[in-house]
């Protein structure tokens, strides 16, 4: 039951980390940047934990394969964001 919690959590990161960094881009607010960065490492985190996690069914694999990619399309975003803006 903690894993499914955990599971949870983890796809719910990813997703509170797109948004942040979506509004990160929208403004030129340096401290909403910074804030969608921790986001961002927070999700990697999340994500991390559960691949190590056993007992994943298929489908949920499948699913933090998905988060994973769409972390580093995340990460790319921000890396364009602060060569564009704060460098």
């Amino acid at each position: 039951m903690e894993d499914q919690h955990l599971y949870t959590r983890a796809l719910e990161s990813v997703e509170n980390a797109r948004k942040a960094i979506e509004e990160a881009q929208g403004s030129n607010n340096p401290s909403e940047f910074q804030q969608a960065k921790q986001l961002l490492e927070q999700a990697h985190g999340r994500v991390q934990q559960m691949r190590e996690t056993d007992g994943l069914s298929k489908e949920q694999a499948q699913m933090l394969f998905h988060a994973r990619e769409h972390l580093r399309h995340l990460q790319e975003t921000t890396n364009a964001i602060e060569a564009t803006r704060y460098e």
